[in-house]
């Protein structure tokens, strides 16, 4: 029998114990044409006992169920990833078909067109937001902190903007714009509590950043809601200065306290050492 069959036969017995699928036999023909690469190899380095070749070749795939057991792993985590794209795609078309419903429904019956549109914008905009907490999922389980921060401030500015259109044109609330400042604050401050929770080399400067950020902008709203804050109001913003010039002092004490510590055991180390050289240490 030619090593060419013999190594089928093999493989056909192996891949018994997976599922039949298209992505097997793929697999199981490039497994094929591996072993017989290996067999030109061999033969180019002067082996020609053909049952060497053969043993050696079988050998170089390694603990191959195992491999195949991992295979079939993979594809099942590939089959299961697609079902839940299809469900996930499914739920949004259902949503949206919902949506225009209610939108039509509404529209026909009470003449409500005009704010009965947010219903459309905020499908549209929840159907973003579930892609966007999908990625901060991925790329958070993979540790790609940089990109999963790109996606919170996406998910706060729909979210604000959808606010600041329901209370302006469905309850008409007086300066509904100021969401669009509450959603600066909120942006900071949530890339912040990110920045410490993943351990972002300059999460330190960002928080004082954002405590000032957050003063100014408190300042502005109340200043254009509260009679004759202007003025003195000012000191809301030196306090952002001030605590932040407060933070920078603590954590560079704090450093300074730590870097103390550890040249202290560095140096309790070092004497010790050479205390005890001394008590061991003789001139014979």
């Amino acid at each position: 029998m030619e090593l060419k069959d013999r190594f089928k036969k093999y493989l056909e017995e192996q891949f018994r114990s997976i599922k039949p699928t298209e992505a097997a036999k793929d697999f199981r023909i490039r497994t094929l044409k591996e072993l017989m690469d290996k067999v030109q190899d061999l033969r180019i380095k002067g082996i020609e006992d053909e049952e060497l070749v053969y043993n050696m070749c079988i050998e170089s795939l390694g603990n191959f169920p195992a491999r195949l057991k991992d295979f079939e792993e993979e594809e099942h985590k590939v089959e299961n990833a697609k079902r839940k794209i299809s469900l996930a795609v499914a739920c949004a078309v259902a949503v949206a078909l919902a949506l225009v419903i209610v939108y039509v429904v509404i529209g026909v019956t009470t003449g409500a067109w005009h704010p009965a549109w947010l219903l459309l914008l905020g499908g549209a905009f929840l159907g973003v937001i579930a892609v966007a907490c999908v990625f901060i999922a991925k790329f958070g389980k993979a540790q790609r902190y940089g990109l999963m921060r790109l996606f919170p401030p996406v998910i706060i500015v729909l979210v604000s903007v959808f606010l600041f259109l329901v209370l302006n044109l469905v309850f008409k609330v007086p300066n509904s714009w100021f969401v669009f400042l509450a959603m600066v604050i909120v942006g900071f401050v949530f890339d912040t509590a990110l920045a410490y929770a993943t351990s972002f080399k300059f999460r330190h400067i960002e928080l004082c950043v954002t405590v000032e950020i957050f003063c100014v902008l408190l300042y502005v709203m109340l200043g254009l809601t509260v009679a004759d804050f202007w003025h003195p109001g000012w000191i809301l913003c030196l306090g952002g200065v001030v605590c932040a010039i407060a933070m920078i002092i603590a954590l560079i004490a704090k450093r300074n306290k730590e870097s103390n510590k550890k040249e202290r055991a560095k140096i309790a180390r070092k004497y010790g050492k050479e205390d005890e050289a001394y008590y061991t240490m003789w001139d014979d």
